[in-house]
This record gives C-alpha cells, sequence and structure tokens, in this order.
C-alpha cells in the first residue's frame, strides 16, 4: 500500500492504494479531482455529454455526440457520467513473463506451419524451411485469400461501431444521397475483373478498385437506358456500397501495417493497444512526432473504430491459438542498426563488443512489436551476407524467447501479420529476451542443410548450395573426400537459388523429383533431358522414381 498526496484548485487530497501503477498522478481530472479517462462520457456545464478522447494539461478533448471534436477546460466538466468498461483481459499485462530462448512448453514449429496454412491451396504453399515457393503466382494467390478472409472477419467483428468513424465523411455523403433516392449508384466492369478472376492470378478480385463507379441522377439513368446498351451495367444499393465500404477500411487498416509499421494508421493502431492492454513498459521512441500527430489526427475521427479493430484482432488471434491448442509461442526478431550512426546507432544492450556468444538482455519495445515465428527470415531481417562493407558498418542481433499464447495479438490468419514472414505480433514492453550475433540469411539456411541431410543426395545439395554462394567452407571435409568427384560449372539460379542442373534442380528448397521440372530448368526436349539424366545416374544420386520414369520416356521414344 502506498500513500498519495496533491493538490488540485487548492485542495489538498490523499489517498491510499493498493497498486501502485494504477495510479498516476498525471492522469486527468476534473474540477472536483475526481479522474477523468480518455474513453469517459462526461456531463458539460451548459448542457450536453460528450466523450474524452485526450488531454493536455487541464484541457480535455472531446466528442459531442454530433462527432464534432473540441478543446474545452476542466472546469467546463461538470460530472462524470460513466468511465470505459475494461475490455477482456485489458487494463493488465499478461502474468506470465517472456522466458529467453526456446523452452520444452513452445509450440511445434512444423505443426504451427500446417495450420497456418490449413484450408489454402497446397501448390502455392511456402513451408517454413524453404527459400523459394514453388508457384509463386499462387503463393500470392493464397497470401491475399488470406487477407480477405482476415478482412471480412474484422468487418463483422467491428460492425457495431456506428458509420460516423469506420467511414470516411464522403462515403458517408454518397450513402445519404443513395438512400434518399437523390441519387444512383452504377459501376461498370474492367479488364482488372476477368484477369484477377483468373484461378493462377497472383491477386483476387476487388469490387471497388476493379470496376468504375458513377453517382448519376435518377433522371439521367432512366434517359441512359431508354438510349443505350445497360447490359455492362450494374446498379449497387446503398447497402452494399455501404458494406464494401465498410470491408475496404479494415483491409485497407491491415495492410496500413504491412506496408510500414510506421505508418499514421499503424501507429494510430500502436496508440489504442497502448491503452487497452496496460502497456506501460513500451517505447515509441524513433517515431518521428508528425507521424504521431497524423495518427492522433486519426484517433480523434475514428477512436472506436480502431479500438474495435484491436479489439477483434486480439479476439480472433486468442480463438485461433486456443483452437489450435498453442499455450506458448517461440518467437524471434531480426534487428538491425548503422553503426556509423552517432544519435541513433546500436542501442546499448545490443553492443557489438559483447562478441559472439549468446546472451540475455532486457529489450525495450513498442506496443506491438513484430515478431517471426521462421528463424530462416529472423536471419533474413538482419541483412544478407553480399556486401562486406555493409557488415563492417551495420550490426544485427536476433532475439528470441518463448511468450504465453495471451501475448499474441495478430498472425498471418487472424490478423496484421504477413503470411510469407511468418509474422506474429506481440503486445509489446520491456522484457528479458536471449540475444545472438546474426549469422546471415544464407549461411543460417546452409547450416540448416548441413544439419539435416540424412542422405548422400541431402550432402550433395548443400553442398552445391555452398558452392553456388561461396561457402565451402561450411561444409564437413568428409563430405567432400573419399567420394567420386561432383560435376562442377553451371549457371546461376539467381541470388537465393543453388546453381542449376539438369538433374538438380532448385524446386522450393528441395531436389526435383519429377521429368516435368527438370525438363522446365534444362531448355531440352522431354527425351534429351531423360536422357541427360540417364547419362549423370553415376555421377550424383539421382532419385531412383526419376530414373524409371526416364527410362520410360527413352523407351517409349525409341518405339515410336
Amino acid at each position: 500500500m502506498a500513500v498519495w498526496q496533491w493538490s488540485r484548485f487548492g485542495v489538498q487530497y490523499k489517498a491510499a492504494v493498493l497498486d501502485v501503477k494504477a495510479f498516476d498522478p498525471d492522469q486527468p481530472r476534473g474540477w472536483h479531482g475526481r479522474w477523468i479517462k480518455v474513453g469517459s462520457v462526461v456531463r458539460l456545464h451548459g448542457g450536453g455529454r460528450a466523450t474524452v478522447v485526450g488531454s493536455n494539461g487541464d484541457w480535455y478533448r472531446v466528442r459531442h455526440t454530433s462527432g464534432h471534436v473540441t478543446s474545452v477546460h476542466s472546469r467546463q466538466i461538470a460530472a462524470v457520467v460513466s468511465s470505459p468498461a475494461p475490455s477482456r483481459g485489458a487494463g493488465r499485462k499478461p502474468p506470465e513473463k517472456v522466458q529467453p530462448g526456446r523452452t520444452a512448453n513452445a509450440a511445434d514449429l512444423d505443426a504451427l506451419d500446417d495450420w497456418l496454412w490449413a484450408g489454402l491451396d497446397p501448390s502455392g504453399r511456402r513451408k517454413v524451411t524453404e527459400l523459394e515457393a514453388r508457384d509463386h503466382d499462387l503463393f500470392m494467390r493464397n497470401r491475399a485469400i488470406a487477407k480477405r478472409q482476415i478482412a471480412e472477419d474484422l468487418t463483422r467483428r467491428t460492425a457495431h461501431v456506428d458509420d460516423l468513424y469506420a467511414l470516411e465523411e464522403p462515403v458517408r455523403f454518397t450513402l445519404d444521397r443513395l438512400r434518399s433516392g437523390e441519387s444512383i449508384m452504377v459501376r461498370t466492369p474492367t479488364p482488372y475483373v476477368a484477369l484477377h478472376a483468373q484461378p493462377n492470378s497472383p491477386e483476387l478480385p476487388n469490387e471497388l478498385a476493379d470496376w468504375t463507379y458513377q453517382e448519376v441522377l435518377p433522371e439521367e439513368f432512366e434517359a441512359a437506358k431508354r438510349s443505350m446498351d445497360m447490359s455492362g451495367f450494374e446498379v449497387i444499393d446503398a447497402d452494399r456500397y455501404r458494406a464494401l465500404h465498410r470491408e475496404s477500411m479494415v483491409a485497407a487498416m491491415i495492410n496500413a501495417w504491412a506496408f510500414n509499421s510506421a505508418s499514421p494508421r499503424s501507429l494510430a493502431i500502436q496508440v489504442v493497444a497502448r491503452e487497452q492492454f496496460g502497456l506501460e513498459r513500451t517505447t515509441m521512441d524513433g517515431v518521428e512526432p508528425h507521424r504521431l500527430e497524423m495518427a492522433g489526427e486519426i484517433l480523434d475521427k475514428q477512436r472506436p473504430f480502431v479500438e474495435a479493430f484491436v479489439r477483434g484482432q486480439y479476439d480472433a488471434t486468442q480463438e485461433w491459438l486456443r483452437e489450435a491448442g498453442v499455450t506458448h509461442l517461440h518467437v524471434l526478431r531480426g534487428m538491425v542498426w548503422d553503426a556509423t550512426d552517432t544519435e541513433e546507432g546500436v542501442p546499448a544492450w545490443a553492443d557489438r563488443d559483447r562478441g559472439p556468444d549468446a546472451y540475455e538482455a532486457d529489450v525495450p519495445l513498442r506496443p506491438l512489436s513484430s515478431f517471426t515465428l521462421s528463424p530462416f527470415t529472423a536471419q533474413e531481417f538482419v541483412g544478407q551476407e553480399g556486401d562486406a562493407f555493409e557488415w563492417i558498418h551495420e550490426h544485427g542481433v536476433v532475439i528470441d524467447g518463448t511468450v504465453p499464447a495471451e501475448r499474441v495479438f495478430a498472425l498471418p490468419r487472424t490478423g496484421i501479420g504477413c503470411l510469407d514472414e511468418w509474422e506474429a505480433v506481440l503486445l509489446g514492453g520491456t522484457d528479458r529476451w536471449r540475444v545472438t550475433a546474426r549469422v546471415g540469411k544464407y549461411r543460417f539456411y546452409l547450416q540448416h542443410l548441413i544439419a539435416t541431410a540424412n542422405s548422400r543426395y541431402e550432402q550433395i545439395l548443400a553442398i552445391e548450395f555452398a558452392r553456388s554462394m561461396g561457402m565451402m567452407d561450411l561444409i564437413p571435409d568428409s563430405w567432400t573426400t573419399g567420394h567420386k568427384a561432383l560435376p562442377i560449372g553451371g549457371t546461376p539460379m539467381g541470388a537465393q537459388s543453388p546453381r542449376k542442373r539438369v538433374w538438380d534442380v532448385w524446386d522450393g528448397g528441395r531436389l526435383a523429383t519429377d521429368l516435368d521440372t527438370c525438363v522446365r530448368a534444362s531448355g531440352l526436349t522431354r527425351v534429351e533431358t531423360a536422357r541427360d539424366l540417364l547419362a549423370r545416374q553415376h555421377e550424383v544420386n539421382v532419385p531412383a522414381a526419376l530414373l524409371e520414369e526416364c527410362r520410360q520416356v527413352v523407351d517409349a521414344d525409341a518405339q515410336s
């Protein structure tokens, strides 16, 4: 118990509080000394009620029932009618702390990966241990499908919010005209409607962006029907127009995070999360002041909508984790700094003089902070091996730990997390994490290939990848001595892939085992590719099933 004393307008106050953290001497108060929380409904002198949305000293920003936001002095507030009810789980930090490193109760990564891809096209899947998706277009379509499902779910979860806060003013005015019969909304398709409807399109049809909308007067519409063919036009009523824009607003909030987690919309989400979940031990350091001002302007207009968006997303994530039976997650975060920046360079907890050995440190994070379930993605965010100059002038580390499910705000199938990054957005704070020096995306991947190689075939895959990336120093000597010589040469398949062979085709993180893939990679005919593979079968371990397929093709060609 602690005793706090303060004065207000010459009146001395004293209070005994059990939870010191719950008492903030800077908390806004009315003229009678009572706390006025953000979100409280207050009665103003002279009549009328308003909702408190912010404060600055003795002045408060309040939103009137008309939606208009003004500033009032504390003396103008007659009484607090009601205080905001705490959300489920809000106002307190989850009791269980982050455990540095991976603990035994962390969910299995392969099982989580399967859950994240459930219901999506397996042909467009990219596993967590793969550098590339087998079909990039289908992979992008899978990602679009997941985001569309999330937008639809969060639109339902925010349906109770008034249009005043969920829709832009021009859209609301248009809806008023459509409902009153003052105008009619018609639309015509653009070529993108048919293009995005194709099953292999990387994008989904967008009912707003893929159509041309035109608001016309009723008499203009009737005249057009008499004078022209209207078969290509579609009339959109007010309810549908509203539904499209409600979902579009939710999608814009989701996409804002993927585009930039420091954008004004993203920062508005951060601010609301900090308030809803009582995340006192978080930081907003490094955020440009004008971006915070823009976030404040968004909240002045749309706070109820953003609050519902944040709450609905957290609830959806917790439901998903409970259904998956997940109680803890092992997460990682790659971080990199410009070591030459003397003002905002490497923080003290990540001092590069500590050396390569892992250690534990208290790391301050923002209210919402992005992590990943994939150790490969974490290494990607600390920089690639490429330029030695960059490695000298940069410093990168990976922090990792095991977090309770209650700390997870969003995942790629429930909210703002990115599917291709296996992103887990956490409720932030200052916690203790394990810190390790960066390895680099490709070096780390090669280490994985070496550690998981269970056959000579998989050893050759690791050797070829190491040879293409200039990392043969990592290959065990026993793998390259006492064996038949490996073929030399070939054309690089690109920065993210090992060298391409007819017999060794990089296909989504593994050697190709079917003839069609080898044909596409070689540029030869099917018969020529089959003969080439048969000729090389003694140089490398070509899979038995692939050899049999090659024999069948060659035999069929000989009989024709």
